[in-house]
């Protein structure tokens, strides 16, 4: 990890350039030794990171995404300065604090207090600095019951509330957290996005690794998709989303499923590949009086229309379409397949999936998109074609409810009764 100077207000607060860490992989222990002793190559490389270059604004909240293996930690790691690369550099300015597992610091034996102490100084506090946050920390973690108990005693869960309330303590410019925030309940979770929140407002920059997409979504305003120690896609969090979909599709299915973003024409162009399987052509939102529409109402009833292409004879395929948020949160998918709707396609015809339903999504901007594939039973044996970012939708109107989805919950009547002996506290 290399100091950047702190002169230059102009650059990123972390900047890595063509950045490379190799492994050397033996087969048998013994390999090392022979290896040096008969100058003879014993072992294979692996490159957990190759060339890649990536550089992070103040106040950014960057998700990193992909599979095991793909290099994430092990960026983290370097940038971090716990990892020193095999080439490239990288450059942070400012106060740096690491999550990069579970109990970073800690020991098992001593109580969470004296761990408070321990954790606060590997990240940088003094003793005098952490004598004069812990009862914030300790408030925070919520674990003033436990405080005193071993460190060992803590669920992991546990574990993990302490070990980002005291890295968050120290007020850093940038906080690195590998998987930390995966732990611990729904609720401590959110109470972490705010602090995240409150960090970034005053500055700070953050990078998160993440296999919860629904986390990068909350939290970041910009994604990263690694991929064999490469990064394969870097923009909003919903884009890269679908990237990381089609990858898992890919890699699922063994081939890379056709991805289109906004509209596209229901005719291929001169010169253009030779469609094949089945492609989504349109999606529309259909009112009562058969006239498609942008602006959706609130409790009002419409059709969802797909329009499918179909190049092939297929006995079953599944359809289906899904409402995002415009950060890339799922709010409502739905399929033939989970309609347990048996539908079929006839080679060059068209095929067409109605979806009765009802608006029950609370006001606001929402973007659609779909996706066909083959049907095999209970599942989805193919992907052939999914359309994102298709076009958005306004729900409009006032329901009586608020929020983001509406319940159906009626008032159901009210009653009086005695009043208990016992006073209520």
């Amino acid at each position: 990890m290399v100091p950047a100077p702190e002169n230059q207000d102009f650059e990123p607060v972390i900047e890595v350039r063509d950045l490379s860490k190799v492994y050397k992989v033996y087969s048998h222990p013994l390999d090392v030794f022979k290896e040096v002793l008969t100058k003879k190559t014993l072992h294979r490389e692996f490159w957990a990171l190759k060339n890649v270059s990536l550089s992070l604004r103040r106040g950014e909240v960057v998700g990193i995404m992909g599979r095991n293996g793909a290099g994430k930690s092990t960026l983290l790691k370097v940038i971090a300065g716990t990892l020193s690369p095999t080439s490239g550099i990288a450059r942070v300015r400012g106060k740096v604090s690491a999550i990069l597992e579970l109990g970073t610091g800690f020991h098992p034996e001593v109580s969470g207090r004296e761990n408070i102490f321990m954790g606060g100084m590997c990240v940088g506090m003094s003793r005098e600095e952490v004598e004069r946050k812990i009862d914030s920390i300790i408030a925070f973690s919520e674990l003033a019951h436990v405080i005193d108990q071993p460190f060992k005693t803590y669920s992991s869960g546990m574990q993990g509330r302490l070990t980002f309330a005291v890295a968050s303590a120290i007020e850093p410019d940038i906080l690195i957290v590998d998987e930390a925030l995966g732990v611990g309940d729904a609720l401590f979770q959110e109470k972490c996005f705010r602090r995240i929140r409150e960090m970034t407002s005053s500055g700070a920059t953050v990078l998160v690794v993440s296999h919860s997409i629904s986390t990068i979504f909350e939290i970041c305003s910009r994604a990263v998709l690694m991929h064999h120690g490469g990064i394969l896609a870097d923009g909003l969090p919903r884009k890269v989303g679908y990237e990381y979909e089609r990858l898992l599709a890919s890699e699922n299915y063994g081939v890379a499923p056709k991805m289109t973003s906004g509209e596209i024409g229901s005719t291929c162009q001169a010169g253009a590949e030779k469609p094949e399987g089945a492609k989504v052509l349109e999606i529309a939102f259909i009112n009562e009086d058969g006239v498609s529409v942008s602006d959706i109402w609130v409790g009002r009833e419409y059709t969802i229309r797909l329009q499918i292409a179909c190049y092939e004879d297929f006995p079953s395929l599944n359809v289906g379409f899904r409402l995002q948020r415009p950060n890339g949160e799922a709010m409502y998918a739905t399929s033939t397949t989970l309609q347990n709707a048996d539908i079929s396609g006839r080679k060059q015809s068209l095929l067409v999936v109605d979806f009765k339903w009802r608006c029950n999504l609370g006001c606001g901007t929402y973007v659609l998109g779909c996706g066909v594939g083959e049907r095999n039973g209970t599942i989805q044996s193919r992907l052939f074609h999914f359309l994102v970012d298709h076009k958005t939708i306004n729900i409009v109107g006032a329901g009586k409810f608020s929020g983001l989805v509406d319940l159906g919950a009626t008032y159901a009547g009210s009653h009086l009764e005695q009043f208990p002996e016992k006073p209520l506290l």
